[in-house]
């Protein structure tokens, strides 16, 4: 009798074909036997009937409001289908799926964290066949569920970006069909959140994949579209990313790439706030891009940037100075142009702008360095630079002259007569006022 009670007791164990032989029998319980066995057919057409049923049922379920079995339904489609070690299963599995979506109606969205999962883990599917009726499945579930969407959006945009990249046409076809229904999705709707989306494009800016980074570029240029996103704001998650694909080998994707950069540049003179340090790190930073058409767009930057930005960029003008006049010198007549106008622009703005607003000693860092250039237009900008900045505060650039004098000398040997004239000046300058200051203080 003991030995029974204990045998009672005794935790039952289960192989693996019971368990799934308990699951079979459990959804044979919630859909006809005859559907289950054709959502496992090879034929598309007996899949997609048997999906029509599926969801004619999942009506009949909401219809009934017993959700309960709906979610069970579901449960077992993604537990037991979808992950069968055959494709054809899995495809009927993402069929079901979407049936139950399309049954579901305007209740579909409630029951898109037990919809999504099976059918973005299928995204990844080994058999493109599979990928491309999860594209599918997924399409008809977003259609329905709609703006519901938007709260699964990053997951969404996740298996979105991983099938930019898939070499399958069939399967790229379907995913640019899903791409746009997104793009409408989130573009009409109130309830996304750019702060939360960010990070995730942010983390994927750095592709290499062409088909990828035309994927992030449309992106982009979409949300820059919708004039209640901020996308400003957001320019430093994404910036450096947009630059480095402007040297991509492919020139559709530089000419995306522009274009979006150009809708940026004047979403930035429209906006109220900007955070200029980290945009100015960018551009500086590509300003000596070997490729010449980052370089060129880098430096037409920042002409408009500094006139939008006055003041609030004087704490970083040394290194956008530093830019400018190392690309006054280039071989290219275009980017010599570019840099001039950004150089006469933030000239003009350190003329008009007060002394305690930049450090002059990072600037005449910069300016002693380029006295020593071995190109005249680099060699006449800086001296100009150093004639209007003694002209604006010679006291201040007077003590720190020691780092001036060495690479002035130098410039009287110059063969350029302009260079030698303007260096002498700054020298006759330089010298009177420090003989003026040192007769002040014995007088």
């Amino acid at each position: 009798f003991l030995s029974l009670v204990r045998s009672r007791h005794r935790p039952v164990c289960l192989s693996a074909d019971q368990i799934k032989a308990q699951a079979s029998s459990h959804l044979m319980s919630l859909l006809p036997a005859s559907t289950i066995r054709a959502l496992g057919q090879k034929e598309y057409e007996k899949r997609k009937q048997a999906a029509l049923e599926v969801e004619a049922h999942v009506r009949e379920l909401r219809d009934a409001q017993q959700y309960e079995k709906i979610n069970a339904i579901v449960k077992h489609l993604a537990l037991e289908l979808a992950n069968s070690a055959q494709a054809h299963v899995r495809k009927g599995a993402l069929h079901a799926l979407s049936g139950t979506a399309i049954g579901l109606r305007q209740h579909a969205g409630q029951m898109l964290p037990q919809l999504l999962p099976p059918v973005l883990s299928a995204l990844s599917d080994p058999d493109p066949r599979v990928r491309y009726t999860a594209c599918e499945a997924l399409y008809n579930i977003a259609k329905v569920a709609r703006s519901s969407c938007v709260a699964h959006i990053n997951e969404i945009f996740d298996g979105l970006f991983k099938l930019s990249a898939d070499t399958d046409v069939q399967v790229q076809n379907g995913m640019q069909l899903l791409d746009r229904l997104m793009k409408d999705v989130v573009t009409e709707s109130e309830a996304f959140d750019l702060a939360a989306f960010m990070p995730l494009l942010g983390e994927r800016i750095y592709v290499s994949n062409p088909f990828s980074r035309q994927f992030l570029v449309g992106w982009i240029s979409t949300l820059g579209s919708v004039p209640d996103l901020d996308l400003v704001a957001h320019l430093p998650v994404f910036l450096d990313g947009l630059f480095h694909m402007l040297a991509d080998a492919n020139r559709e994707i530089r000419t995306q790439t522009f274009d979006a950069l150009n809708q940026l540049l004047r979403e930035i003179g429209e906006a109220e706030e900007v955070d200029y340090a980290p945009l100015f790190h960018v551009l500086v930073t590509h300003c000596s891009s070997r490729d010449k058409f980052t370089t060129l767009t880098s430096l037409s930057w920042l002409h408009p940037l500094i006139s939008h930005a006055q003041a609030l960029m004087l704490p970083f003008c040394a290194p956008v100075l530093n830019a400018v006049l190392s690309s006054l010198s280039h071989p290219e007549e275009e980017l010599r142009e570019a840099a001039a106008r950004a150089d006469t622009s933030l000239r003009a703005l350190l003329h008009q702008s007060n002394a305690a607003q930049f450090e002059m000693g990072t600037v005449l860092h910069a300016l002693a360095a380029h006295l020593s250039s071995a190109y005249v237009p680099t060699l006449l900008a800086a001296l100009q630079w150093v004639h209007m900045l003694l002209l604006k505060n010679a006291a201040s650039v007077l003590e720190l002259a020691p780092q001036l004098w060495p690479p002035l000398f130098k410039c009287l040997g110059n063969p350029s007569e302009e260079v030698v004239r303007l260096a002498l000046e700054a020298l006759a300058k330089m010298v009177d006022g420090r003989d003026q200051h040192s007769a002040q203080h014995s007088a």
